[in-house]
């Protein structure tokens, strides 16, 4: 799942406000639609987190329209009628709880409930947690009883509903499309027969028969579509879902070790491009070099420079006898001198 969610350095907050409003905008589209449209995009956002029990939604969406029927209302409910079908349909909260989180999830600030919105508080747990796995952020919300009284989420549900899963299969789609455009069209016309056969007479009595008809005939062929949905479902999860966004991760680790190598190349040329041009000014400044001194050799008084080297006194390893050349050289020079003094006087 990540249609929306770019790169961190570029992307602007995930509950910025820019997002809010452009999915604000996506949201008041979608509830001005029917209750099947909506269920619709439900169903393609959800279809993998939903698993198995994607029937349901579709069971809650006949039973949202009856009581709809019941209540006297068109498309939506009041926050009272929302708590009481929340109730009917096993999320049991205490009335402070209800009216509080009906009015978290009045995500258009209406005062009305639609189905997408009911959708979104009766699946509240399992939205919130998709929407954690896929950001890999810190849930901050205790969901230990299903979400119950769990308030100030509504951007999170918003944000996850409006975000579709990554390498959602076209065949998939088109199964889901298919699947609610045959229930809308069986129920249209189920509803066009059951006014017919409430007028009783010849006509009545020929409209009951051709429900009875359909509900034999239209259930073998919702059933073959229910097939092909959930066939299409299996094989769109291999690549989508939690497998795509592990895939997805696996490439941008990639892509920031190649951009984190790529860097440390570039310092390295860079690095050897400025020693050789030091080592190059280097060879072009006379120095001095200190000869290397092995152990046999040994030098006598100071060392004198004699340009670029210096010129070492190698002496022979034998050992010598009495004192040292110089010494004795010194020493006879000093006689001579004595010598020659005495000579004078």
């Amino acid at each position: 799942r990540n249609q929306l969610f770019l790169a961190f350095c570029i992307a602007p907050p995930p509950t910025s406000n820019n997002m809010v409003k452009d999915l604000q905008g996506k949201f008041d589209a979608l509830v001005s639609k029917d209750t099947d449209a909506q269920l619709e995009f439900f169903l393609k956002s959800f279809i993998f987190e939903l698993g198995d029990s994607w029937k349901e939604v579709c069971d809650l969406s006949k039973k949202f329209k009856k009581y709809l029927k019941d209540q006297t209302e068109k498309r939506d409910l009041n926050h009272v009628q929302a708590s009481n079908f929340l109730q009917q349909n096993g999320k049991t909260r205490t009335g402070l709880e209800r009216k509080k989180e009906c009015k978290d999830i009045d995500l258009n600030s209406d005062g009305r409930i639609c189905f997408v919105e009911y959708l979104l508080l009766h699946y509240k747990a399992m939205i919130l947690k998709s929407y954690y796995n896929r950001t890999e952020k810190k849930m901050t919300e205790d969901l230990s009883n299903d979400g119950v009284g769990v308030t100030g989420c509504g951007p999170k549900l918003l944000e996850e509903l409006f975000t579709l899963p990554m390498g959602l299969d076209p065949k998939l789609v088109a199964a889901i499309e298919e699947f609610t455009a045959k229930k809308r069209a069986r129920e249209k016309k189920m509803a066009k027969l059951e006014k017919r056969a409430e007028k009783g007479g010849v006509l009545g009595k020929a409209a009951r028969n051709e429900i009875e008809q359909m509900m034999s005939q239209d259930l073998t062929a919702m059933n073959r579509i229910e097939l092909t949905l959930n066939a299409a479902k299996k094989k769109g999860k291999k690549e989508s879902g939690a497998a795509a966004l592990e895939k997805k991760k696996k490439a941008e680790e990639q892509a920031k070790k190649a951009k984190l190598q790529a860097g440390r190349n570039k310092m390295a040329a860079m690095a050897a491009m400025f020693g050789g041009a030091k080592k190059a000014m280097l060879n072009k400044t006379k120095t001095k070099v200190t000869p290397n001194i092995d152990s046999r050799t040994k030098t006598l008084g100071k060392l004198k420079s004699k340009g670029p080297r210096q010129k070492l006194k190698k002496v022979s390893s034998r050992p010598r006898d009495g004192l040292a050349p110089w010494v004795k050289k010194d020493i006879k020079a000093k006689r001579g001198s004595i010598t020659g003094d005495s000579k004078k006087e």
